[in-house]
């Protein structure tokens, strides 16, 4: 993918390849998650309801009308109540600890609701009480906080803590696990994004004819040759499943090879150094070609003569990225261009099309080996049509294969 600006497609397309990236920094966004949350335990909650004191009688004019609610809820959460509170827990709590698990709401326009946090169901209860208390004493006597609860007069609570809510261990850890997944999907993904715009190997099939005009014959699994073993059985017993034989067949007949009784013809199949999904193209197309009933050899020194007479002679060519050079090499009737998705740049391509250029050659065309699972782009269509054209055909490949 160039360094151009990502579009959505683009984004989600690269996060899909490199779903298994994502997935791991959200398992491990998952473990951080459960960690937290046994560091940071859960909660219980206590309610206390508190009767708001009736307005002085002395004042008619306040008497007569109503209190404000906003006031009440505010003097309850002052830091003087909260301060005293904490002051009469066992052990005590600082002002800015009650501040952080007490919150007050107003239930009517008399009636107050004193919700208390703590890390066992007892100290919550005690806290939500402790607070009801400490404010009922703030706003019907003189006494000066913290200090002596004094004598009452007036409001009274109106429902005391006596259970607690929450605390469940399963719950917490699981949502915190969540959290932590979501972050650590969200991070994985912004670094796959981050990595991707500095990317600049082709993975689309439209993206790769672009790069050089050329078409995409076809696209086909790969044989994943590792060793000297795999190249042997790849040789010797190489049979394509429908999807892959049919790949190569059209691979053939576009080209005009897959015709019997012909004169002798030959094809080179050019790969890059490093992309070995590509190398075992040219003997996949052999092997097909000789299921078919075409004698095939195969070339892979520019000086190595055919064995015998055959109907069908593949040269295999490898060539440098930052230099290609097909100088030396043996013209052949046809040429393709092998190359796997995501690993090579336009660049590199385009090099290879002006060395082929250079030493007189016409590239027919290119195949793509493994293909991204993403693409659904068929590399045959004019970057003209594809603007002017709403829905385009696409293509639908097999799943590559692994191994013998």
């Amino acid at each position: 993918m160039s360094a151009q600006q990502l579009d959505v497609k683009k984004s989600w397309r690269a996060i899909r390849r490199h779903r298994l990236i994502v997935a791991a920094v959200a398992a491990v966004g998952l473990l951080g998650g459960v960690a937290a949350g046994f560091l940071v335990p859960p909660l219980h909650t206590a309610t206390s309801l508190v009767v708001l004191p009736p307005p002085p009688a002395a004042d008619s004019e306040k008497a007569t009308g109503t209190q404000s609610i906003e006031t009440q809820v505010f003097i309850a959460e002052s830091e003087p109540v909260l301060r005293s509170a904490g002051q009469n827990q066992s052990p005590k709590l600082s002002s800015e600890v009650v501040k952080g698990r007490v919150k007050v709401t107003a239930v009517t326009d008399d009636v107050i609701q004193i919700d208390a946090k703590g890390r066992t169901a007892g100290q919550s209860m005690r806290l939500a009480n402790a607070v009801a208390e400490v404010y009922l004493v703030f706003v019907t006597t003189d006494q000066k906080l913290p200090g002596d609860l004094g004598k009452k007069t007036g409001a009274r609570v109106l429902e005391q803590a006596t259970t607690a809510r929450g605390g469940n261990l399963a719950i917490h850890l699981g949502i915190f696990g969540l959290l932590g997944a979501l972050i650590g999907a969200v991070a994985g993904s912004i670094g796959v994004l981050a990595k991707v715009r500095g990317d600049r190997r082709l993975r689309l099939r439209d993206e790769i004819a672009d790069a050089v005009g050329l078409p995409v014959l076809a696209s086909v699994s790969s044989y994943h040759a590792n060793d000297v073993s795999d190249w042997a059985y790849l040789l010797e017993h190489y049979s394509p499943t429908a999807v892959e034989a049919w790949s190569l067949r059209k691979t053939l007949h576009h080209l005009g090879l897959d015709v019997k009784g012909g004169g002798p013809v030959s094809l080179t199949v050019i790969s890059f150094t490093g992309d070995d999904k590509a190398l075992p193209l040219g003997p996949q197309l052999a092997a097909l070609a000789t299921s078919i009933g075409i004698t095939t050899s195969i070339v892979v020194d520019s000086h190595q003569e055919p064995e015998g007479t055959t109907a069908l002679s593949i040269h295999l060519v490898v060539v440098d990225r930052e230099a290609p050079h097909l100088v030396g090499a043996e013209h052949t009737t046809n040429t393709i261009v092998a190359l796997s998705a995501g690993t090579v740049t336009a660049e590199e391509l385009a090099r290879l099309a002006v060395a082929a250029a250079a030493d007189g050659r016409n590239i027919d065309g290119l195949v793509v080996t493994d293909p991204d699972p993403t693409d659904r782009t068929i590399g045959r269509v004019s970057q003209s049509m594809r603007r002017s054209s709403s829905r385009l055909p696409t293509l639908l490949t097999g799943t590559a294969r692994r191994g013998k």
